[in-house]
């Protein structure tokens, strides 16, 4: 039965050949993708985290729809573990200049997520935002 079975399975290769190689192709390269995903994967969760250690980025983010009270910060301060809480103000907008629309997100900037600019582009004096006269 066994023999049967592999001359019916080699014959159906046989005659189409053309198939089998793409199905084995692609089933290669799915384990190629999946085995170098599993291989990078604590790489870039190392590097993230240095990255986030460096820069003091914050390690969860509590968002109330009504906002926070100073006693809600004073209550998440006496939780166990935690290091710091800071309380800080976000809006997002619209900012309309010369016919432009820039989409912005204003936020108070403390200690932590401060930003780094890396690389600056393109930048005009008159469409700095918040440049100083």
């Amino acid at each position: 039965m066994n023999v049967a079975l592999l001359k019916d399975s080699l014959k159906e290769i046989k005659n189409t050949y053309k198939r089998f190689i793409s199905i084995t192709l692609m089933a290669f390269l799915g384990v190629g993708f999946f085995a170098g995903i599993r291989a990078t994967s604590p790489d870039m969760v190392d590097t993230i985290d240095k990255y986030y250690d460096t820069q003091n980025v914050y390690d969860i983010q509590v968002v109330s729809t009504l906002g926070l009270t100073e006693k809600d910060i004073e209550e998440l301060k006496k939780r166990e573990n935690i290091e710091e809480v800071i309380g800080t103000y976000e809006k997002d907008g619209k900012i309309e200049i010369d016919e432009n629309e820039i989409i912005t997100r204003i936020a108070t900037i403390e200690e932590l997520n401060k930003p780094v600019v890396l690389e600056r582009k393109n930048a005009r004096k008159k469409h700095r935002m918040f440049s100083r006269k």
